[in-house]
């Protein structure tokens, strides 16, 4: 069971976000180190986007 203290973003936990991304990026053919670099830069920055009402559109 999820610890539900883990903070979300988007309705996701970061857990579950690194779990979307690498699955979309072994599909897209990454593997190994390249697979790992991507996916943890993509997690750190998840924190960081601000989406504001007129992005949305």
């Amino acid at each position: 069971m999820a610890d539900t203290t883990e903070q979300t973003y988007y309705g996701l936990t970061l857990s579950q976000h690194r779990e979307r991304i690498k699955k979309l990026a072994t599909e897209r053919g990454l593997s190994g180190d390249v697979l790992e670099r991507v996916v943890a830069r993509a997690v750190d920055l998840i924190p960081t986007i601000r989406v504001t009402e007129p992005a949305q559109r």
